[in-house]
């Protein structure tokens, strides 16, 4: 039986998706950090650009967003002729965010409005008609004729795979509801003072729907705001949504957290004794392939496509749960067979067919690697929860301080309801140092708590020592201070209301 973990409690808000026992998705959002992509805002041009055929757009982010000139309304139905003002500054624009902000860029948007339905896509900002690559030549060229008796001057749309055998009036009354729910937009963007949030996207909804079709399993979550958004993502009865009741944080109460750990080590293990090897550059990510234990049964030519059979299904895990983006090349054990390398680009295109992000498996080029390219939705699972390791200079990555922020986060609450009014916390040196820049922050949920510089052990850079009353806790503290090397000590008083 499958089952989802939505921890939608705190600041960091993490989902997960279990197959047949194994980890498959797992999506982290963090409050005021995105993901942004798909929603629509009025935005305000503040600059515009002809030397980059772009403008920049104010949407309310930090930073103002990417707007390319072929995004446009006026350069699509000027079929891009030179001369004329696409945007104009200080022009409040509709535009919807196509890729988030990503380091010192901003967001990139589009002022050609996408909504979809299962059925249709409509495009507000175009003229054209497109159809499923599924369809065949004579159903396409009938849907181009359907379509342009219905569709206006400034719209477009693409039909999908389960609407290719429908009627002409289906298809009228779809597209009839998609420009009702374009006009609610616009009402919503002339009702908000620019720059304005005018239609949020949410992610969790999207990833619960898409793995949830068709299947069975049961769903738990620490909120009644996580169980509304199963209860509206769910269509299905064959899941079971459960409140989980215990002061314990979700994913360490379903023995998780061990899953979450491994979901970024750069060796996967295969099960039949071969490995991945994960590298990531700024230009692209790397696996690598190697057979490690396994020798085989069989012939060599049948054991190296036997474990890239196996790796490309494992690569397809991996770069859903990574969220890998980009230009992902795998460098598989060498095959001769041309015929073999078709069977593995197969296996991994099936591997990817679950994904919610577009992805394109390119081929092998000449030198044997498998390319693939996947959109960018969002920051890969390396962003969400590792750092470069200061003392490493970059050469290795250990839990970030981030990451560690949200989990003390999860551990302050789940003892919120504990008698005693103290707590006492071993911190690393540079989690000490980054606590001490916010701990006016961190909300202690009505304790105190003593946050020591100290050595810790194990996958995290704190461990939560004891709890007792202050005046306990103070003189074990002192105790223990006479008989380690430790650093500083932080201590958080209780926040008065």
């Amino acid at each position: 039986m499958d089952k989802i973990l939505l921890d939608y409690q705190n600041e960091e808000k993490r989902l997960g998706i279990w197959k047949d026992g194994r980890l498959y998705v797992l999506h982290v959002e963090r409050d005021g950090e995105g993901p942004y992509a798909g929603n629509i805002y009025e935005g305000i041009v503040r600059e515009v650009v002809p030397g980059m055929n772009a403008a920049f757009v104010d949407i309310g982010l930090e930073k103002n967003a990417y707007l390319p000139f072929e995004e446009t309304p006026r350069y699509q139905l000027s079929g891009g002729k030179p001369g004329i003002a696409y945007v104009r500054q200080g022009e409040k624009l509709l535009v919807r965010v196509v890729r988030d902000p990503q380091g010192t860029k901003g967001a990139k948007v589009s002022a050609l409005i996408e909504i979809s339905s299962p059925d249709l896509i409509l495009i507000k900002g175009e003229h054209f008609v497109r159809t499923s690559k599924n369809a065949s030549h004579q159903t396409a060229n009938k849907w181009k004729s359907i379509a342009k008796k219905h569709l206006q001057e400034d719209e477009g749309v693409i039909i999908r795979t389960q609407f290719l055998e429908a009627e002409e009036q289906e298809f009228a009354a779809a597209l009839a509801k998609l420009r009702m729910r374009y006009e609610t937009l616009i009402r919503r963007a002339n009702g908000v003072k620019a720059p304005a949030l005018v239609s949020g996207h949410n992610r969790f909804t999207q990833i619960v729907q898409k793995w949830t079709a068709g299947t069975q399993g049961e769903c738990y979550t620490n909120s009644s705001e996580g169980v509304r958004l199963l209860e509206d993502a769910i269509s299905s009865d064959e899941w079971e949504i459960i409140r989980s009741k215990t002061n314990i944080p979700l994913f360490e109460e379903h023995k998780a957290e061990a899953d979450l750990e491994k979901a970024a080590k750069r060796i996967v293990w295969l099960s039949n004794g071969a490995y991945l090897l994960f590298e990531r550059t700024e230009a692209m990510h790397v696996i690598d392939v190697n057979t490690g234990k396994f020798t085989g049964k069989h012939e060599q030519w049948k054991t190296m496509l036997e474990t890239n059979l196996l790796a490309a299904k494992e690569v397809g895990r991996q770069v859903i749960l990574r969220n890998l983006s980009g230009i992902i090349v795998i460098d598989f054990i060498n095959m001769t067979s041309a015929s073999d390398r078709k069977k593995v680009a197969a296996e991994m295109e099936a591997a990817l067919s679950a994904d919610l992000t577009r992805s394109v498996v390119v081929g092998f080029t000449e030198l044997g690697l498998l390319q693939i390219t996947r959109k960018k939705e969002g920051p890969d699972l390396y962003e969400v929860i590792l750092e470069d390791c200061p003392r490493c200079h970059g050469a290795g990555h250990i839990q970030g301080n981030k990451a560690e922020w949200f989990e003390l986060s999860r551990q302050l609450e789940a003892m919120r309801y504990l008698l005693d009014d103290g707590l006492w916390i071993d911190a690393d040196e540079d989690f000490f140092a980054f606590l001490k820049g916010r701990e006016k922050h961190l909300d202690t949920r009505g304790k105190q708590v003593f946050i020591r510089q100290a050595a810790v052990k194990g996958s995290h850079r704190f461990v939560i020592r004891a709890t007792g009353t202050v005046n306990e806790l103070e003189e074990r503290i002192a105790r223990a201070a006479a008989g380690e090397e430790t650093g500083g000590l932080l201590r958080l008083m209780v926040k008065q209301d």
